[in-house]
């Protein structure tokens, strides 16, 4: 092989390793994070994913019926802020924000109300750990929007 072509390959080479490392990065640029009051005190955990829905009741007259629901994937399992989920009877309230660390894209943020554990999952593996929390609660408002 000559010296052109090997030259050329090993530009190629780091062109596509740059643009690998660069996409990593890009993901790595939104921080998001959860933070509950739990009586005087706040617990602030990382979040890796988060999604909310709603649904309305099927019967117009039904309002007990609880629909906010927000799903959370963590990073890891925070202790603190588990232990604060169970041992509360009447739910937690708190916030979910996401800011982008370079400033430019819109921050998100989305509180809520009486969130109560519906479900938690926790993975373990050798190459990597995640936990999941299904919180049912009583009242989200998404970017100062009251959600009815």
């Amino acid at each position: 092989m000559n010296k052109k072509s090997l030259s050329l390959l090993i530009i190629i080479f780091c062109f596509v390793t740059g643009l690998s490392s660069a996409q990593q990065l890009e993901e790595k640029r939104l921080k998001i994070e959860i933070t509950v009051k739990d009586g005087n005190k706040s617990i602030t955990s990382g979040v890796r994913t988060a999604t909310f829905s709603f649904t309305r009741p099927a019967a117009a007259s039904d309002t007990s019926q609880k629909n906010y629901f927000l799903s959370i994937d963590f990073e890891k399992q925070d202790l603190n802020l588990l232990r604060a989920f169970a041992k509360s009877k009447n739910g937690l309230d708190g916030q979910l924000t996401m800011v982008d660390i370079y400033g430019k894209a819109p921050s998100r943020k989305f509180e809520f109300k009486g969130a109560t554990l519906d479900a938690l999952s926790d993975q373990l593996n050798g190459d990597y750990s995640s936990s999941y929390f299904s919180l049912n609660c009583s009242l989200v408002i998404i970017d100062g929007i009251t959600i009815e």
